[in-house]
């Protein structure tokens, strides 16, 4: 062929080819423009939407008829450009010849496919479709991208979760539905690490079934880009961003990079379907009719290299990419073609999922071992609380009562307090003291399925607890605590606790005393404590080492009980001492102990202390409900208690409780007993008579039940001998729980025909924590402390009476005879109880009075109240009755008169007369014999008990008609106060009569004296209605306290509240706000005075305002406005209650955290200081958020940078530049912010000595008040140097009383003092203010010896500092061969270095002039 003809064919083809472009591109365009309307109508969901799940099976959420709930949920996903149900249904066309309409078959929802899979595995699953927007083409300008539809998707199932926490999802993902899964799981996998306390999609997947995705591009980016812009501008809409994630971009390979590694991190059971059959494209545009099948160019549009992943399971799918979600049955009819391959396809999905569903059902191996935890270590036998009667006591009748424990209360929390029978009601010697069974005060209540909640700790700072010490006495119930936190955990009572944690693991400390592994760490200890049962060597391996690896995520509760226990293993400084100091530093733990113990060096603080409570009065009525079906007989010992109040103490402990219900019906028509050890002899007569048929005794069970006492020792005589010595020696040597070496000890020496593998278990009297153990590894405790005290006082009595040494201490350190044991504890705060239990059972036998001589004998307490506190104690348990003993009890009571009448005149107040076991007759003779200025001050302490005698009312109230002091007056309406029962109607007009009394402080008095009563009539109310107007202020809020919460207001006292709203005083207008508060019968104006405080001139009253309205359903917009206007109140306390009502409505999200953070630039600076405040104390808040307030350490405005200083104040995470900020600020020329910084940097364990060196320069500030702070900031610093501690010392001659006081408790603990500090701190004994000479006590009583030389010159201060301390607090001045002070358990000798004697004779006739300085002969 020549060139022309080369150039002519050339030529022709050029015009052919533009030809053919013109005609296809006019015919593409034709199309495009009649899908229009067609697209238009698509059933797609629209991004406003978003996702949505549908249960498709079962159609009921509820379970069947005797059948549990669904354990597992599928979740469907489609993908683009479709919808569901429609991705899932085969569409079966009509029938012309049959008739047979067009149908679908949803695979996910026939009964024949995917659910009868489910039944045949019997699996309890639910199936859901998720419906989520997926147009190809969008009406928004700006297309969806693939975060944004993860997020979106992620949200939804979120959702889902929060109502589903603990239930596993299997997904079934097709196509880019399988993309946009996977993306949301990277989001979720982040967002759990940051917030570890919500629902996690992560955490509940557990297996995927991809259909056909498309994990490395598909063949539809083959199809030309610019017919879907063409046919998107055709309709006024945008293309999807999602089809840029059709294609092979890094960003995927990223994505699926994640994948695969959070597949390996959570154990997801995956497999992967993928296409063999070729798609045809333009099919999907309706353009194939254009040219022939045959010429149309397919594809397989999502071929296996790019639909499989790794080494995850797949298999192929005879079938096209758009029949890959769909199938038409389970098995091929007759109808079906030869080639059908829909059973065989379905067979191999529907398989593969079935398989998955049983995975999922046996769990991981990690889910496999808290399975293992669950069923077969946390055993009912294990977990199970034994009544007396040998009954399982149920878990929910197991009241379990915790408090803060706090110091001191700020006056908010005693606003707050409920005032009903709480802890300052009663003595701090009293027996519900000792017990710790008092009620203590609403606010600091904590219930336990609560005690993660975020609360304030002291300082005001909102924490989120996650590591909480309980401390309880012996036998208070903390091994039953664990026991119901164990039990309590997967059940929705504790929901809170699952939405932080997976998994609680108790640890009895007490196990690894004797544990010694090969290596110490957390595997070896999850096999020897959980796994030891499981037989196979290799899954107990493997458990331990899951559980090992599963605790650093962070999502498990360590229950660590007995850090008592413990506590010599922890200083020894090998490596089992520093693994279990690194278990007792576990980030989520609940650490149990006995009080006084504290946690070791090096281990973190807990973020909230507790203290174990006794049953609460409402808490012993519901037991004795539930135990006696007898309603007369729950009155009979309801009577009871109320009339002994001392046993009513007792019972607030629940195995007391217990015990005496299991008594009860052996006391029948005899008289009750009146005295502890009465009961406790009664109780131990019942349960030596079910004991004597457990452990075999000839006599028969009815044989038993008549038997004398006297019978029965004789049956249990070496059971006895046992229980006594051992509890002896128990409480000598401060041991309650005796392993099997110390009880051998004791039975070989003192009961030797005991065989204990047989006896112990049958003993009512001893428990052991861990039943299930072998004998010899079993710790066995008394059923509660005062019982180990009453077999110890037991054996003493038997010791004193037979005149004999106490043997059983030959075990111990030597043996002593009983008189001198009692010289030597009589004052000892353990042995309270115990001194009791002796004189009752001394008293039984008639032998009181040798007993009551010899405590009346030298050497006795200098001081003298704790002595008195010992002989009223001991009095208690002797019952009055004419005796040998009569003579001495009157010298005794008449001494004990004297004392109360003299504290009255020392102290002002008097501590003797509040505790319960202050005798009736002293408390009456003291006050007929009281002066006209002592009475009121006697009546005034007796009004803090919670129940006065009666027959002190009658000598008081004839009194209220005619006294004309008002002091008398006031302080006999407060007596009656607490008189719950009914008083008689002359009383009760006499307290009404004073409602007029002309001086307000009485008028006050009358209204609490009738608030206390229980059933004011109509007069009374109405009494206390009218001083709703009075003209005092005082006495308008106690008549808004005494009607508050009252279920019988009427309208008229309602308004007359309210009215109060607009008071001149701001306390009445809190008080009215506090009234009001949770009233479900408040009309709208009433709610729209709370809400007009909001914006009130007292800060408090504000405070009180939110606090009102917070939580409440029916606020108005414009209420919830005024809340959130309090978030820059200037009152910090205001601007926090405000964020809290906020969030009781809505959690704040992290956008709305965002948003305050950017308020810390803002041009105002109140502005800046109210976003500071808003964003302190939060745990969630980011590197970036802590920066933005650091940096405002710099700002121009002084709040602001001491709202910053405030704001990182006692956060953990500072870096060094951040403390540094800090310390800056220390130069700042405005003192309040010098003293900010302070203690912003008080307590911190990483300061440079360049930072300490700031502070102590402070010492020299001209404000005394930074001086203060200065001090109380090197208190805490171990590495003072000898110049910062000069310059605390030279503090002292300060001329401001606080910054003496505050140098004096800088040093108290310090054991580096001169000879010169303690001379110029023991000068201040003579200081003119009480609370600097109280430091100055408080500071001697820390140390472990005090020099003579120092104290003789102030030895009558001293002394009378000392005495004063004695009647709030355990302090006793013991005089014998060498003299000490006691302060509680601690001893402080006396002595100096030149070996004088003791003080009390150094200073000669001082005994006798301190009794002529205090006129009491001494």
């Amino acid at each position: 062929m020549d060139l022309a003809n080369v150039s002519q064919a050339i030529f022709s083809a050029k015009w052919a080819v533009v030809f053919y472009l013109v005609l296809t591109g006019g015919t593409i365009l034709t199309c495009l423009w009649l899908l229009r309307t067609r697209r238009a109508q698509d059933p797609i969901l629209s991004p406003q939407q978003g996702p949505r799940l549908q249960q498709v099976y079962p159609t009921k959420d509820d379970p069947e008829e005797g059948r549990p709930g669904p354990d597992i949920d599928i979740i469907a996903i489609h993908g683009l450009d479709t919808n569901s149900p429609g991705t899932w249904e085969w569409k079966v066309p009509s029938n012309r010849k049959t008739g047979d309409p067009a149908t679908e078959v949803n695979w996910l929802a026939n009964p024949d496919m995917l659910p009868a899979v489910i039944k045949i595995n019997e699996v309890r699953a639910r199936i859901f479709t998720c419906d989520w927007p997926a147009q190809l083409l969008q009406k928004s300008s700006v297309p969806i991208t693939l975060p944004e539809s993860a997020q979106s998707l992620r949200g939804s199932i979120i959702q889902h979760l929060k109502a589903n926490t603990t239930r596993p999802i299997l997904f079934i993902a097709s196509c880019l539905g399988g993309i946009i899964l996977i993306k949301a799981l990277e989001i979720d996998n982040q967002h759990t690490k940051d917030n570890t306390d919500s629902p996690s999609l992560t955490r509940a997947t557990r297996g995927v079934v991809f259909l056909a995705t498309p994990f490395r591009g598909t063949a539809f980016q083959n199809m030309p880009g610019f017919l879907l812009k063409i046919l998107a501008s055709m309709q006024d809409q945008t293309v999807t961003a999602l089809i840029d994630t059709l294609g092979a971009t890094p960003d995927l390979d990223e994505l699926t990079k994640g994948f695969i590694t959070l597949t390996t991190n959570h154990d997801y059971h995956v497999v992967m379907f993928w296409e063999a059959r070729n798609t045809v494209l333009l099919r999907k545009f309706h353009l194939a009719w254009m040219v022939s099948t045959w010429t149309l160019p397919g594809w397989l549009l999502v071929n296996k290299h790019s639909a499989t992943l790794g080494d995850f399971d797949s298999q192929r799918l005879d079938r096209s990419h758009v029949m890959m979600n769909k199938f038409a049955h389970s098995k091929c009819l007759e109808e079906c073609k030869k080639d059908c391959t829909e059973s065989e396809d379905f067979s191999h999905v529907s398989r593969k999922i079935g398989e998955i569903l049983e995975k999922i059902r046996e769990g991981s191996p990690l889910e496999q071992a808290d399975v293992w935890i669950r069923k077969r270590h946390y055993t009912p036998e294990r977990l199970k609380i034994e009544r007396l009667s040998g009954d399982t006591l149920p878990m929910d009748r197991c009241y379990i009562n915790l408090a803060i424990v706090v110091d001191t209360k700020t006056p908010r929390q005693q606003e707050e307090g409920s005032g009903k029978d709480v802890a300052p009601h009663t003595s701090s010697f009293s027996l519900a003291a000792r017990l710790k069974v008092e009620t203590p005060d609403e606010s600091i209540q904590v219930q336990l399925s609560s005690l993660f909640d975020p609360r304030k700790d002291s300082n005001g700072q909102m924490i989120h607890p996650r590591r909480v010490l309980i401390r309880g006495r012996a036998g208070v119930g903390k091994t039953t605590l664990c026991k119901k936190m164990v039990d309590g955990f997967p059940t929705d009572e504790f929901r809170k606790w699952n939405e932080l944690f997976d998994r609680v693991l108790w640890v009895p400390l007490r196990r690894l005393k004797e544990w010694s592994p090969a290596q110490y760490d957390l595997e070896e200890l999850f096999s020897h404590e959980y796994f030891a049962g499981q037989q196979n060597r290799e899954t107990r391996a493997t458990f331990a080492k899951e559980l090992q690896r599963i605790v650093e995520s962070g999502r498990t509760l360590f229950i660590l009980d007995g850090l008592d226990e413990i506590a010599q293993e922890l200083s020894c400084g090998n490596h089992k001492s520093d693994f279990l100091c690194l278990l007792l530093d576990q980030p989520n733990a609940i650490i149990t102990s006995r009080p006084h113990v504290q946690l070791p060096a090096g281990v973190r603080p807990p973020d909230l202390e507790l203290e174990t409570i006794g049953f609460y009065p409402d808490q012993v009525k519901d037991y004795l409900r539930a135990t006696f079906t007898d309603p007369e007989k729950v009155k009979e010992v309801q009577s009871y208690l109320e009339a002994h109040q001392l046993i009513q103490s007792l019972v607030r402990i629940p195995i007391q409780l217990d015990a005496l219900c299991y008594t009860w019906d052996s006391f029948g028509d005899k008289t009750k007993p009146q005295t502890m050890t009465a009961v406790y002899k009664a109780i131990e007569g019942s349960l030596w008579k079910k004991d004597i048929v457990r452990l075999g005794k000839k006599e028969t069970g009815d044989q038993i039940k008549t038997a004398s006492r006297k019978t029965i020792e004789r049956l249990v005589e070496p059971e006895i001998c046992f229980l006594e010595c051992l509890a002896f020696l128990g409480l000598h040597d401060d041991v309650i729980d005796f392993d099997s070496k110390l009880r051998n000890r004791v039975s070989d020496r003192f009961a030797p025909n005991l065989t204990l593998d047989e006896v112990l278990p049958g003993l009512s009297f001893l428990r052991t924590s861990d039943p299930s153990s072998k004998h010899r590894d079993q710790n066995y405790h008394f059923l509660h402390l005062t019982f180990q005290e009453y077999f110890a006082a037991r054996y003493f009595v038997r010791r004193w009476k037979a005149e004999k040494p106490l043997t059983c201490l030959q075990l111990s350190d030597g043996d002593c005879n009983s008189i001198a044991f009692l010289q030597k504890h009589k004052y000892d705060p353990r042995y309270d109880i115990f001194w009791r239990f002796v004189a009752g059972l001394l008293d039984a036998g008639g032998e009181a009075l040798s007993f009551f001589q010899t405590v009346e004998k030298e050497p006795r307490d200098l001081l003298g109240p704790t002595h008195q506190r010992l002989v009223m104690h001991c009095l208690s348990e002797v019952e009055r009755k004419e005796s040998t003993f009569t003579e001495l009890r009157e010298k005794l009571e008449t001494q004990l008169e004297q004392w109360l009448l003299f504290e009255c005149a020392f102290t002002r107040s008097s501590r003797l007369a509040r505790e319960m076991e202050c005798p009736e007759q002293v408390l009456v003779k003291a006050l007929k014999q009281a002066t006209e200025d002592t009475r009121p001050i006697l009546l005034e302490s007796l009004s803090r008990r919670t129940t006065v005698p009666s027959s002190v009312i009658d000598v008081a109230s004839p009194w209220l008609s005619d006294c004309v002091s008002e002091l008398l007056c006031i302080a006999i309406l407060h007596v009656l106060r607490h008189q719950h029962k009914g008083l008689p109607d002359t009383i009760l007009q006499g307290i009404a009569a004073r409602l007029e009394d002309k001086d307000r402080d009485v008028r006050q008095a009358a209204i609490e004296a009738l608030q206390g009563q229980a059933n004011p009539t109509d007069e009374m109310l109405q009494g206390i209605a009218a001083r709703l107007k009075d003209k005092n202020g005082y006495v308008r809020r106690a008549a808004i306290e005494a009607l508050q919460g009252r279920a019988d207001l009427t309208e008229e006292m309602l308004q007359g509240i309210a009215a109060r709203l607009e008071d001149k005083d701001g306390d009445v207008r809190r008080a009215a706000i506090r009234a009001l508060q949770g009233r479900a019968d408040l009309t709208d104006e009433m709610l729209q005075g709370i809400a007009a405080r909001l914006e009130d001139k007292d800060g408090d009253v504000r405070w009180a305002a939110i606090r009102a309205l917070q939580g409440r359903a029916d606020l108005t917009d414009e209420m919830l406005q005024g809340i959130a206007a309090r978030l820059e109140d200037k009152d910090r306390n205001v601007r926090w209650t405000a964020i809290e009502a906020l969030q009781s409505q809505a959690d704040l999200t992290e956008e709305m955290l965002q948003g305050i953070a950017a308020r810390l630039e803002d041009k105002d600076g109140y502005v800046r200081q109210a976003a500071i405040g808003a964003l302190q104390g939060r745990a969630d808040l980011t590197e970036e958020m802590l920066q933005g307030i650091a940096a405002r350490l710099k700002d121009k405005d002084g709040y602001v940078r001491r709202a910053a200083i405030e704001a990182l104040q006692g956060r953990a995470n500072l870096t060094e530049e951040m403390l540094q900020g800090i310390a800056t600020r220390l130069k700042d020329k405005d003192g309040y912010i010098r003293r900010a910084a302070i203690e912003a940097l008080q307590s911190r364990a990483n300061l440079t000595e360049e930072m300490l060196q700031g502070i102590a320069a402070q010492l020299e500030d001209k404000d005394w008040d930074i001086r203060q702070a200065a001090i109380k900031a090197l208190q805490g610093q171990a590495d003072l140097t000898e110049e910062m501690l000069q310059g605390i010392t030279a503090q002292l001659k300060h001329k401001d009383k606080y910054v003496q006081r505050a140098a004096i408790e800088a040093l108290q603990n310090r054991a580096n003092l001169t000879e010169e500090m303690l001379q110029g701190i023991a000068t201040q004994l003579k200081h003119e203010d009480w609370d600097v000479r109280q430091a100055v006590i408080k500071m001697f009583l820390n140390q472990a010896a005090l020099s003579l030389n120092i104290l003789s010159p102030y030895a009558k201060p001293l002394y009378k500092a000392l005495l004063k301390k004695s009647f709030t607090g355990h302090f006793y001045w013991y005089a014998s061969n060498s003299g000490f002070i006691g302060v509680d358990l601690k001893h402080i000798s006396l002595g100096g270095g030149d070996q004088r004697p003791p003080l009390h004779l150094a200073a000669g006739n001082w005994e006798e002039e301190v009794g002529k300085l205090l006129q009491l002969k001494l």
